[in-house]
C-alpha cells in the first residue's frame, strides 16, 4: 500500500490523502477545498495532485468544507466512482456543496470585476451550483 499526503500538508485546509492498494485501488482518504488564502487557495485547489479519472473511491471522514468541498470540481474533471461516508456526512455535503458552488460563483463574479478593471481576462469559478448539484 502507498499513502500520499495530496492536501493539509502544514495547512488545516484541503484535507486529502491518496491510497494505492497494492492492487492498484486508488482511495481518496476526504476531498477538501482550500479556504482562507485569497488567489493562493484557487491555485492550490486546481492543483489536486491526482487524475479525478484514476480515483476508485472518495472515502469522506466527515462533511466539513475543508473535507469534502472538493468533490464537485472532482467530478467536474472526471471522477465517477463511488463517495463512502455517513448518511449524516451525506446529508450535510447535500446543503453545503451547492452552497460552496454558489460561493464560488459570487467571489469569481467579483475578483473578475476587479480583473476587467485591469484589462485582465475573466476567469472560471472552480466549481458552480450546478456542478455540486450534478455530483450528489
Amino acid at each position: 500500500m502507498k499513502l500520499q499526503f495530496l492536501g493539509a500538508i502544514r495547512e488545516v485546509t484541503g484535507s486529502k490523502h491518496l491510497i494505492t492498494t497494492d492492487k492498484g485501488k486508488k482511495l481518496l482518504l476526504d476531498c477538501g477545498i482550500y479556504q482562507g488564502k485569497g488567489l493562493a487557495t484557487d491555485s492550490m485547489n486546481r492543483n489536486i495532485g491526482v487524475n479525478p479519472h484514476e480515483v476508485d473511491h472518495i472515502i469522506l471522514s466527515h462533511g466539513h468544507i475543508d473535507h469534502s468541498g472538493l468533490i464537485p470540481y472532482f467530478y467536474s474533471k472526471g471522477f465517477r466512482g463511488s463517495v463512502v461516508c455517513t448518511n449524516a456526512t451525506r446529508d450535510l455535503c447535500a446543503i453545503m456543496l451547492p452552497d460552496s458552488g454558489h460561493i464560488q460563483e459570487s467571489d469569481t463574479e467579483r475578483f473578475n470585476k476587479k480583473r476587467a478593471h485591469q484589462g485582465l481576462p475573466p476567469v472560471e469559478p472552480l466549481y458552480t451550483k450546478e456542478d455540486a448539484v450534478k455530483c450528489m
